[in-house]
């Protein structure tokens, strides 16, 4: 598969809230103006539901218009911090920032009773309606907003990638097939298929930041948006390759489901070969150590190349399934594997590898290349 690319010419970014562009794509905006493309931002609401974080604005708290055009000038300083000079609110249907409440496990949630001018209260043809219109004007090559998610799972983030995933069905109907690039915002512990930062436009991030004050907490090496949890300017932000089809989220889940078989395989495999011994039969079976050898590569071949542990899940569970009926006495018969020191060795011990390779926190085999090749 050929690595992936994000050169735009030009580029349309969709947003919710003024201080996402700053916050999930100041590196990006920045360094698409440093390569010289006509890059635009759509922001869908003017934020009226933020929460000042400096004490001498918290009288805007609640007041949603003053809120509204406070906000919406911390936008225009920071897009021009970033070098940005086409940007606009959505449409003339004027969405409101739907704020959001946390629920019983902690995650953001609409709010019980929404404003029907709330974005995350509009039907999703009515937003796409306002896209579409941009993206025919503009005539961009690729395109921006959050993920499927959302992002941290904010409702407008939501709507916002709904309602640019349908615009560009549209686009690519009209034009047979033929649409921008349509790309996501890659949060952290989630696959990217691009990496974008560095220093220049980690100070471009930094004053575009710098301007979304009464929302964002800047230090001199930091930012924060919650307490607690501290950001470096220069930390990359990443992008992924996202299909516009509705069903686009089913295809990760069909390439993980051929890990399943695999699993099964490992089991048979390690099973045939875990009690070979050297020609001394009071020897330890080196069979067993190529048995969990194997098991271990392939596990973390598996988080490797899949950069997630879903497929490594479900060759465990196989692998689990497979050793516990093939230690299963059938028919009268004897078992495949003995109740001895080397079966439960073989038991245990490639369900402990697969175990370590889930539990391990990261796994970056770019890093590692890097090292390899003397990188610094």
């Amino acid at each position: 598969m050929a690595k992936a690319t994000f050169n735009p010419k030009r580029l349309l970014v969709v947003h919710a809230h003024p201080d996402d562009e700053s916050l999930f794509t100041g590196h990006i905006l920045a360094n698409a103006v440093a390569t010289g493309a006509e890059v635009m931002v759509l922001t869908l609401t003017r934020g009226e539901r933020g929460r000042m974080k400096l004490e001498e604005l918290k009288s805007l708290d609640g007041n949603l218009p003053s809120m509204g055009a406070f906000r919406a000038g911390e936008l225009r300083n920071a897009l021009a911090a970033l070098g940005v000079k086409h940007f606009k609110f959505a449409g003339t249907r004027a969405y409101l920032d739907s704020g959001f409440r946390l629920n019983a496990f902690g995650k953001p949630t609409k709010v019980k009773n929404l404003d029907e001018l709330s974005l995350s209260a509009v039907n999703v043809a009515v937003i796409a309606d306002d896209i579409y219109a941009t993206i025919k004007d503009f005539r961009p090559d690729a395109v921006v907003t959050y993920n499927r998610k959302g992002g941290f799972g904010h409702p407008d983030h939501k709507m916002a990638h709904e309602g640019t995933a349908m615009a560009l069905r549209r686009i690519a109907k009209e034009n047979g097939r033929k649409a921008p690039e349509f790309w996501t915002i890659a949060e952290k512990g989630e696959r990217a298929d691009i990496l974008i930062g560095n220093a220049k436009t980690a100070m471009a991030k930094k004053d575009a930041l710098s301007a979304h004050a009464s929302q964002v907490s800047v230090g001199a090496e930091t930012y924060s948006i919650a307490a607690g949890k501290e950001v470096r300017y220069e930390e990359q932000e990443g992008l992924r390759r996202a299909s516009i089809r509705p069903l686009r989220w089913l295809k990760p889940a069909l390439i993980a489901i051929w890990s399943l078989p695999l699993g099964v395989m490992v089991g048979l495999v390690g099973t045939m070969i875990h009690g070979i011994r050297a020609s001394n039969p009071a020897h330890w079976p080196f069979g067993l150590w190529i048995a969990l050898g194997m098991t271990f590569a392939l596990a973390l071949s598996l988080r490797l190349l899949r950069n997630s542990r879903g497929a490594l899940y479900l060759m465990t569970l196989s692998l689990w399934g497979t050793l516990l009926w093939l230690s299963q006495r059938h028919g009268g018969g004897s078992v495949a594997i003995l109740g001895n020191d080397v079966g439960t060795w073989w038991v245990y011990g490639s369900l402990i590898a697969c175990a370590l390779v889930i539990l391990f926190p990261r796994i970056r085999p770019g890093v590692w290349r890097k090292n390899a090749s003397g990188h610094r």
